[in-house]
């Protein structure tokens, strides 16, 4: 071969590795920049003049390192941006995914919280006395609101604060005064109290007193869902309100429905059923009591001769006398008519008898007084005693009317006993 091949041979070689370089791979681009470089060392060897070309075969391979290098660079840029821009996707499903954890566990402890609330509200809808409430107040504050501490005060009818329930200890004193309209929070010794009024229309219930947090990380949570809890405390209180009123109401029924209206002493049928709880208690605890039967004399002569007013006063103020006569232990209810009973649970005969000696005296002491009248009264009594008498609510009362009617036929104004 020629010079002159070889002269042709370094710029073609340059300009070839250009081209060679578009339309190959990278590592055939190198194979075939090699081989160029091979022929050119081949022909320096074969004709030394071409050696000064050789700076053109170097700006040729130069040429071809730096489109590889800004090739290489290009593919590494690429590379780093699918990285980051699948990276970025990854952060983007990561972060939805911790939103969506984060609205399933909110959803969750909402749904918790519901369901307690519910659960509140069924159970305050359902209590009827205030023993029944209570348990249902504790899992309202506790679980469904999630306070452990707490005080709740409730209005008497002088609208003085009383305090029903009391739930940990050396809780700070809430500020009894007017009941503010929506809950108020408080910061007493560095702990964060909130003030819950309990309300029903425009009328005061009472107040739920809380402690919210006792120290800084336990105030920063509260805060996440400080209004939340706020809605939820204002549910909780019209709940209270409503349970409350009602139980109200109920025991008021249940007080009208088991006194007598004109004596203000049990009903019979209330008797009985304290009579026979009575002896289950004595035959299970081994114990005594007595059974008293009283009946007026001559009562209707006071409703022939004064009316029937007169002979109501009379029955009002004979069962005045009653209730203020005996402890609070004993039972005193209307049997019927001008007829009183009393039960007398574990007491001993011989001071049944002495109790009701004083109250026949009382009673015919006493002068009743009607319009411009003054009516004198008397009564009888027969008393019975348990077990002596009899071991059933019926054995017993007949032995105590049996008595009874003993002191009518002897005379009236006495006590028979056994």
């Amino acid at each position: 071969m020629g010079s002159a091949f070889w002269i042709l041979l370094v710029p073609a070689s340059s300009l070839a590795s250009v081209i060679l370089f578009n339309f190959l791979t990278p590592k055939k681009s190198w194979a075939a920049q090699g081989l160029l470089l091979v022929a050119t060392l081949i022909g320096i060897y074969y004709d030394p003049r071409i050696c000064v070309p050789i700076v053109l075969q170097l700006a040729g391979a130069a040429i071809f390192f730096l489109l590889f290098q800004k090739h290489e660079a290009a593919k590494l840029g690429a590379q780093l941006r699918e990285a980051a821009k699948i990276r970025n996707q990854e952060n983007i499903e990561r972060q939805k995914n911790d939103h969506l954890k984060f609205d399933w566990a909110r959803s969750e402890r909402d749904t918790v919280r519901t369901l307690h609330l519910y659960g509140t509200m069924k159970g305050l809808g359902e209590a009827l006395t205030w023993d029944e409430m209570v348990p249902h107040i504790d899992y309202a504050v506790q679980k469904g609101l999630g306070f452990k501490e707490y005080q709740l005060y409730l209005l008497d009818e002088n609208q003085g604060y009383q305090k029903m329930i009391t739930r940990g200890f050396k809780l700070q004193d809430p500020p009894l005064r007017d009941l503010a309209l929506q809950p108020q929070w408080h910061e007493r010794s560095a702990e964060i109290y909130v003030e819950i009024p309990i309300r029903q229309g425009e009328k005061g219930v009472g107040v739920l007193w809380v402690r919210a947090a006792s120290n800084p990380t336990a105030w920063s949570e509260i805060q996440k869902r400080k209004n939340e809890l706020l809605s939820e405390c204002l549910d909780f209180a019209d709940g209270l309100a409503m349970g409350l009123q009602k139980a109200r109401l109920f025991s008021s029924i249940e007080k009208l429905s088991r006194i007598d209206g004109l004596t203000n002493v049990y009903r019979r049928q209330i008797f009985n059923d304290r009579l026979e709880e009575e002896i289950r208690r004595s035959q299970t605890f081994k114990t005594v009591f007595s059974v008293l039967i009283a009946d007026l004399d001559h009562f209707k002569n006071i409703n022939d001769t004064y009316g029937h007013q007169a002979g109501d006063e009379v029955l009002k103020r004979v069962g005045q006398i009653f209730k203020e006569s005996v402890y609070e232990t004993d039972f005193v209810a209307r049997y019927g008519g001008e007829e009183f009973v009393i039960l007398f649970p574990q007491a001993d005969p011989t001071g049944v008898f002495r109790k009701a000696e004083a109250l026949r005296k009382r009673i015919s002491e006493q002068e009743f007084a009607f319009g411009w009248n003054k009516i004198r009264m008397t009564v009888s009594m027969g008393i019975a005693h348990f077990p002596r008498d009899g071991s059933a609510p019926e054995g017993l009362l007949h032995a105590a009317d049996l008595r009874l009617y003993q002191a009518k036929e002897n005379g009236r104004n006495q006590v028979i006993s056994s």
